[in-house]
């Protein structure tokens, strides 16, 4: 009976640890309270949205105002449209605009609100006229390469053709 007890008080505390697992990866995701935002829906248009997912922030100057709540491609630009859910306590300038960040170099990505200038603030419905599509990682590399296999370090060799030998074997 002794082990019987033993095995319930183990298997809890197991039960209770994945649990903790499962609250601590939610609170570090922040993925916990993508539905309870109360505010106002606007849209952006991105020519590429990278890894942006649904539930990913909305930040402006570092603060979370709010989240992405929908993504789809839109037929006729064949750009990809998120709209972004704002907290309403926070009103964003009509002619500032939104960008597709990412957290440190190979961080999760999410949509960065540059503030304009204009007295008029963003209302239900309305669309961030200027956007800066992600920056991809591996598109960034394959131009670096590119870039380098065209620079040969200033010779006429315009690369089809190989170099003359030099007069010493």
């Amino acid at each position: 009976m002794q082990s019987r007890a033993v095995e319930l008080l183990v298997g809890f505390f197991v039960c209770l640890g994945i649990a903790a697992i499962f609250i601590l990866t939610m609170r570090v995701s922040n993925l916990a309270d993508t539905s309870g935002i109360q505010g106002y829906t606007v849209s952006a248009a991105f020519d590429d949205i990278g890894g942006l997912k649904t539930g990913s922030p909305v930040n402006m100057a570092g603060v979370r105002i709010g989240r992405v709540t929908d993504i789809e491609l839109n037929p006729d630009t064949f750009q990809a449209v998120a709209t972004l859910r704002v907290s309403q306590e926070y009103k964003i300038p009509k002619d500032s605009d939104a960008s597709v960040l990412t957290s440190g170099l190979l961080g999760e990505q999410y949509v960065g609100i540059g503030p304009g200038g204009s007295l008029d603030n963003m209302k239900e419905g309305d669309d961030f006229i200027i956007t800066q599509s992600a920056v991809v990682l591996e598109t960034l590399i394959g131009q670096f390469m590119t870039t380098m296999g065209d620079d040969d370090g200033g010779s006429s060799n315009n690369g089809n053709q190989m170099p003359a030998p030099s007069g010493n074997p």
